[in-house]
C-alpha cells in the first residue's frame, strides 16, 4: 500500500500527451487547445464611431461658444468611407460602428448637438479622439488569444470569430471504456431483494463526458474473470486510451481484477493506496491502454475518478494540474492514522474568511451526503484527529462545475 502522493506521481509519470487535430472553431467549445493561438489581424481593423453622433475635425472646435457645422452626409455601419475630404466647419452624421471619414478625428454624441436641416450646432465642448474606436484597440497583430492547454469557452469563440480564425488545433478527446463488475448489479427499474441498481456507471459516464472525454459503457460483468479478460483484450486492440472498471479490486473471493490483469500480462503499476474511501484502487498498463480499477462503492468511485483518473486526463490533454484552496475547519474531524481521507464537505464564508465543514455520513456507500456537498476536504495521513480551526486543503466537488465560493 502506497501513499497518495506516490500514487499520483506514478499516474503522471505513466502518461503521455494525446495527439492534436484541427477542428472547426464553431465546434471547439470545451476542447483543449494543442497550440498557442495568436492574432494575425488588428481589431478593430478600421477606426469607427463608438456613438451615434457627428464626426468632425477637433482642431477647429471653439470652446467659447456653440459652433454651427455643415452636415456633409450620413454614415451607417457597413458604409464605405466617402472619398471627399472633410473641410473646416464640416461634419458627418455618423452611426455607431460606421467608419471615421477622412480628416475627422473626433465624434460628438448626438445628445450634445442641435440639428437644424443641413446644419448642426455643437452645444458642448468635446475632446480629441472622443468616441472613436481606434485600429487595434481590442486586438493587435501578435496578441496571444489563448494558450496551449486552455479549455475553450464561448468567449474564446467570440474572439476567434472576430479575428476570422475558422479552425483550431485541439487535443484529441480521450476514449474511455467503462466496465461495471458485480453479480449483484442490475440495470432494471424493478430489482429482487438480492440485487442493487447500478449507480456508479451513470455517474462515471456523465462525469467523463463533462471532463471532455468520449466515454462508452462496455457492460456489466457478473464476476466472471474469463469474460472480463476477453472484453479487456478486445478493447485494448481497439486502441481505447483508458479503461475504467468498478468493483472486484479488494481482497474478497470474487475480487478477480488484479489476478485477471496479471494473467493478461498487464503491468500492475500500483494496487492499494493509503486513502479513504477507495483504498483498493489499482493502476495498470495493457499495451498502450491505461487501466484504472476503482472500488465499486459509489463514493469510492467518485473519489477514484476525481483524484486518480482526472489528474491523468489533465496530464494527457496538456492541462495544468488543479490546485487546492486552504480553508479553516469548522468543528473537528476524526480519521484513521496513516490514511489520507477525501471527505465530503460543505464550504461557506464567515467574516470574509473561507471555511469548510466535514459532513456526516462519510461511509463509502452513502450517496445522500453528496447532494449536500460542494467540496472535497483533504485530511492528511498524519494524526487521528484534526482539531477545530485547523487549516486544511479543499477542492470543489467537480472541477468543471461552478465553484460556488472558490
Amino acid at each position: 500500500m502506497i501513499r497518495y502522493e506516490k500514487a499520483l506521481n506514478l499516474i503522471l509519470s505513466h502518461s503521455s500527451q494525446l495527439e492534436a487535430q484541427n477542428i472547426p472553431t464553431s465546434h471547439s467549445v470545451g476542447r483543449i487547445l494543442a497550440k498557442d493561438i495568436f492574432s494575425l489581424k488588428n481589431i478593430p481593423s478600421f477606426a469607427n464611431s463608438a456613438m451615434d453622433g457627428f464626426a468632425y475635425r477637433h482642431q477647429e472646435f471653439s470652446y467659447s461658444k456653440p459652433i454651427k457645422f455643415t452636415v456633409l452626409g450620413s454614415l451607417a455601419a457597413g458604409d464605405e468611407i466617402p472619398h471627399n475630404q472633410t473641410a473646416p466647419m464640416q461634419t458627418w452624421e455618423i452611426m455607431t460602428g460606421a467608419p471615421i471619414p477622412h480628416d475627422c478625428d473626433s465624434v460628438i454624441k448626438i445628445e450634445d448637438t442641435l440639428r437644424e436641416g443641413a446644419y448642426v450646432t455643437f452645444l458642448k465642448p468635446g475632446k480629441l479622439e472622443d468616441n472613436i474606436r481606434k485600429i487595434g484597440e481590442d486586438f493587435t497583430v501578435g496578441d496571444l488569444i489563448a494558450k496551449k492547454g486552455t479549455r475553450l469557452l464561448p468567449e474564446h469563440l467570440m474572439a476567434m470569430a472576430a479575428l476570422g480564425i475558422s479552425e483550431v488545433p485541439v487535443v484529441k478527446k480521450p476514449r474511455v471504456g467503462v466496465i461495471s463488475t458485480g453479480a449483484e448489479l442490475s440495470s432494471n427499474t424493478e430489482i429482487s431483494s438480492a440485487k442493487i441498481r447500478n449507480s456508479t456507471a451513470p455517474y462515471l459516464l456523465t462525469e467523463l463526458s463533462l471532463l471532455g472525454t468520449e466515454p462508452a459503457f462496455l457492460g456489466t460483468n457478473a464476476d466472471d474473470p474469463n469474460s472480463f479478460l476477453e472484453l479487456i483484450k478486445e478493447q485494448a486492440k481497439e486502441n481505447v486510451d483508458i479503461i475504467i472498471s468498478t468493483g472486484a479490486v479488494s481482497m474478497g473471493k470474487h475480487d478477480f481484477v488484479a489476478t485477471a490483469l496479471r494473467d493478461l500480462g498487464a503491468e500492475i503499476i500500483f494496487h492499494k493506496t493509503a486513502i479513504r474511501p477507495g483504498k483498493p484502487i489499482l493502476l495498470a498498463r495493457i499495451g498502450k491502454t491505461t487501466f484504472f480499477g476503482i472500488p465499486g462503492n459509489p463514493v469510492s468511485t467518485a473519489v477514484g475518478i476525481r483524484f486518480f483518473v482526472e489528474p491523468y486526463l489533465r496530464e494527457i490533454q496538456g492541462l495544468v494540474q488543479e490546485k487546492s484552496t486552504v480553508m479553516k475547519l469548522i468543528g473537528k474531524a476524526k480519521k484513521p492514522e496513516g490514511i489520507r481521507c477525501f471527505f465530503k464537505a460543505r464550504t461557506s464564508t464567515k467574516n470574509s474568511e473561507l471555511q469548510v465543514e466535514i459532513l456526516s455520513g462519510q461511509e463509502s456507500f452513502r450517496i445522500a451526503p453528496l447532494l449536500s456537498a460542494n467540496a472535497w476536504a483533504f485530511l492528511p495521513e498524519e494524526g487521528k484527529e484534526i482539531i477545530e480551526d485547523s487549516y486544511i486543503e479543499v477542492v470543489p466537488l467537480h472541477s468543471w462545475g461552478i465553484k460556488e465560493i472558490f
